[in-house]
Formats: structure tokens, sequence, C-alpha cells
């Protein structure tokens, strides 16, 4: 009887500590796995994107977005969906990884949203200098 009464006591010590893990306040960049990003497509307006492809950035690039994402922490929630608070303060991250994965994000002042929603821990996003990133990402 001892034994099970360890068993379950194990078990829901790993449940606990899972459920602490995976909701975590962690930097936005790793959340994003920026490190692994090789193309991307940032919109601060909503547009039709149909057959548009994605470009390269470079490396600098690269790491720009990364030391902007990088300031902020974000924590899992669990909502199921969202809707926009701040629709004029979105803009999408759209990045295709170097294994080939692609992913698109939704971001807004407070809000992460993709297959799940993050909350911004030390909002507001600087919504300022996405579109100014934005600007000389196209200029390219």
């Amino acid at each position: 009887m001892k034994k099970y009464g360890l068993i379950a006591a194990l078990i829901l010590l790993i449940v606990i500590f899972f459920t602490f893990y995976k909701y975590r306040v962690q930097d936005l960049g790793d959340v994003l796995n920026i490190e692994q990003v090789d193309r991307i497509l940032l919109t601060t307006e909503e547009r039709e994107l149909n057959g548009v492809e994605i470009p390269r950035v470079s490396q600098e690039q690269i790491n720009q977005l990364a030391k902007f994402l990088n300031q902020y922490q974000v924590r899992l929630t669990m909502k199921e969906g969202w809707s926009s608070d701040y629709p004029r303060e979105q803009f999408t991250l759209r990045i295709v990884y170097k294994n080939g994965d692609y992913e698109i994000y939704t971001f807004e002042r407070d809000v992460v949203a993709t297959t799940r929603i993050y909350e911004v821990v030390n909002a507001p996003l600087d919504y300022k200098w996405i579109q100014e990133f934005e600007r000389e990402l196209n200029s390219n």
C-alpha cells in the first residue's frame, strides 16, 4: 500500500513540476526560437499576402530583432482564443526556420498569439520600433 502512495505522490510531483515549467516566464526571443530563423516577413498593416515570398534577411537584421524581442518576457496562458484590444498596435511576424518549419505570430501591445496565447509580462511592446524595423526590412 505504501508503494502505491509513493508512486502516486511521485506522479503528482512530476505533474506539478511540469505545469510550473510550462507556464514559467520566458524571453520572447526564446519562445520564437529566434536563433533558428532563416527568413522573416513583418507586417504592421493587414494586407493580402497570397503568393508573397518570405524574404531572407541578413544576420545583422536577425540580431536586431532578437535584441528587441529579448527585452520582453512572456508567460504562456491557458486562454483558448484571443480578440484584439489594440488593433492599431498589432503586427504579424511570419517566420521560416532553418529546418523549413513555418510559423505565424500575431503581436499586440501585451499579447503574442500563435497556436498558443502568451501574455507579455513587461508590456507594452514598442510599436514604433517595430514600424521602423519594418521600413528598414522593406527598403532592402
